[in-house]
């Protein structure tokens, strides 16, 4: 062994000159790649244990590159790095994302229901949370925009979960049919929302690209669904008040609603007084804002314009449950 080893290095060092170099040169490199990536492992692993680390790892990454999260439930997301609001918070929570909010609100009105309907699903961390812990067996999802509708695509099917989701690529309002104009944010992928105003806001509004969506309402896509067997889930920055008004089968039917409440993004839409319009009417007894999940309140849209005031127009925000508790 030891003589077959000193005839070749005897071999390498007779070999010409001008080769000498590229080897001598060429392997110190790779062998310094390789002490790199040895000492950055650990460092990596550190980081993606820690909540800071991985927001701090999530910040280093190129953007518009796609990474797969796997979450503490067991559940898989690919999001974009460009995403500095739910993509950034599955990977650094790795948590789905809006996830407290449902689960909050199955907590207090019940789990009863087999169909989630989820608009503005985005990436689909809401219904693939609600499907994959046995929550609901069906989930209807709209999301208008097309590069968050494939990652909706994509993350229902790495989760094995096609066969138990309806995915509409359209976006919800009070009509049906033509296109809604559609601004984006580019750099919070869940603040891509219908754009009704051109003025100026608080988000940049007024500089954003514009595409169009496609329009339907949920009174249309629901006709053929046992209502009594729904519960809707919905975050859509500002534009509930139109959705709704194109809901009125499903309101009638006293069908549990949670829902983003966000004064200044309805007033933007124009859609604050018709959401206290397509309420007044209808028959919920009870209501939580789940910034105080212990606080039951007596539904009535009095009780909406209050939190109005207490939220005020500065971007405040928070979850609105509805529920009718008489209903059996």
């Amino acid at each position: 062994m030891k003589k077959a080893m000193i005839s070749k290095i005897k071999n390498f060092l007779a070999r010409p000159n001008n080769q000498k170099p590229h080897i001598l040169l060429t392997r110190p490199r790779r062998i310094l790649k390789r002490l790199l990536e040895l000492a950055l492992y650990p460092l990596v692993k550190f980081l993606l244990q820690t909540r800071i680390g991985r927001d701090c790892l999530y910040s280093a990454l190129p953007k518009n590159e796609l990474v797969i999260v796997k979450t503490n439930e067991e559940l898989y997301y690919v999001v974009n790095t460009s995403d500095n609001d739910i993509g950034r918070s599955i990977f650094r929570d790795r948590q789905s994302f809006d996830s407290q909010h449902l689960i909050s609100a199955l907590n207090l009105i019940g789990k009863d229901k087999s169909i989630i309907i989820d608009v503005g699903a985005n990436v689909g961390t809401i219904g693939i949370l609600g499907v994959s812990q046995g929550y609901f067996k069906k989930c209807i999802a709209f999301e208008p925009e097309p590069n968050n509708f494939k990652l909706l695509q994509t993350n229902v099917n790495i989760n094995g979960l096609s066969e138990k989701f309806e995915l509409r690529n359209e976006a919800l309002s009070n009509k049906t049919g033509g296109v809604l104009n559609f601004e984006l944010s580019e750099t919070n992928f869940g603040d891509h929302r219908v754009q009704i105003q051109k003025t100026s806001g608080l988000n940049n509004e007024k500089i954003r690209k514009v595409i169009s969506a496609n329009v339907n309402t949920l009174d249309c896509v629901l006709e053929n669904y046992d209502l009594s067997k729904c519960f809707l889930f919905m975050d859509t920055q500002g534009y509930e008040g139109c959705i709704l008004s194109g809901a009125l089968r499903l309101i009638d039917a006293s069908v549990p609603i949670v829902t983003e409440f966000w004064p200044y993004g309805l007033k933007r839409s124009n859609g604050l007084d018709m959401f206290y319009t397509v309420l007044s009417g209808s028959k919920y007894t009870a209501m939580w804002d789940l910034r105080y999940p212990n606080k039951k309140l007596k539904f009535s849209v009095d009780e909406i314009k209050g939190i109005v005031l207490d939220l005020g127009e500065n971007g405040a925000f928070t979850d609105l449950v509805f529920s009718n508790e008489l209903v059996v």
